[in-house]
């Protein structure tokens, strides 16, 4: 395993960083982790940069747009701190259609943002993604040619979505370590030419299932991710290099797909 992290580039495409958000340090175990500590646990495991939205523990109530809106200033600000490190991904939101649309055009027309997410339906108070209520949404998405990272609700949503939005530059997040989970995951990506899955969360637990994917799925469409701080990153950056991948799949894998879809 010859792993030299100054002459390769390796892109997390999915954490969740602390902020000055209240209950958006996810850390476990009762340790805590500041957005200084962040890049240095991320780039000691040899990660060169990071995408990343904001979760929190618990949500306002009643929940309102400002709540979205204050997540995604959190990730600017994250940019604004780290610009050589930091990707930042923004929340939309159902309940707030007109308002959502309007904080994408500005956060892309203003401020350069071109990712969407991860969005994580159950951490915001709702379910499913392929409903009315979001069809502005990902129209707009769509428009703009924006990624999505996606923290599915179900196969069944997702393949609606995208059934009805086929174009759409999306990132399921996680593998799974259910077989069956996993190769659904899998044959649902290789459908669509814009869509891809992410490692994050489990990662490459399974020896082989990198391999796996390629041989169904294709290398393009597999991004490295670690899900930090709810995971440890050099743990899933040392299973991609215990694979047996070639050096061209590596490189897709740890950047070069994302680059791809982010136009970076």
């Amino acid at each position: 395993m010859n792993f030299n992290p100054e002459n390769l580039e390796i892109i997390d495409f999915h954490i969740h960083p602390p902020t000055v958000l209240q209950q958006s340090d996810l850390s476990k175990f009762g340790f805590s982790c500041t957005a200084d500590e962040m890049v240095t646990i991320l780039r000691a495991a040899g990660i060169s940069r990071a995408c990343g939205s904001v979760i929190t523990r618990t949500l306002p109530e009643p929940l309102t747009f400002d709540h979205i809106r204050d997540r995604n200033r959190s990730v600017l600000a994250l940019r604004d701190k780290y610009p050589d490190f930091f990707i930042p991904g923004i929340a939309v939101h159902p309940a707030f259609p007109e308002e959502s649309c309007a904080e994408v055009e500005y956060m892309v027309k203003e401020k350069q943002v071109n990712l969407i997410g991860e969005l994580v339906s159950y951490s915001t108070g709702y379910g499913e993604y392929a409903v009315k209520e979001m069809d502005d949404i990902w129209a707009l998405i769509c428009e703009l040619d924006l990624t999505v990272s996606l923290h599915m609700y179900s196969i069944e949503d997702t393949a609606a979505l995208l059934k009805r939005f086929p174009q759409m530059k999306l990132v399921i997040a996680h593998t799974s370590g259910d077989e069956t989970d996993y190769t659904q995951r899998l044959e649902l990506v290789r459908q669509y030419p814009n869509t891809a899955l992410d490692i994050s969360g489990r990662g490459p637990l399974d020896w082989g299932l990198l391999r796996y994917g390629i041989n169904i799925a294709g290398v393009e469409k597999i991004l490295f991710g670690t899900d930090f701080p709810l995971r440890s990153p050099g743990m899933i950056v040392a299973g991609v290099f215990a694979e047996k991948l070639t050096d061209a799949e590596r490189i897709a894998i740890f950047s070069g797909n994302a680059k791809r879809l982010l136009k970076i």
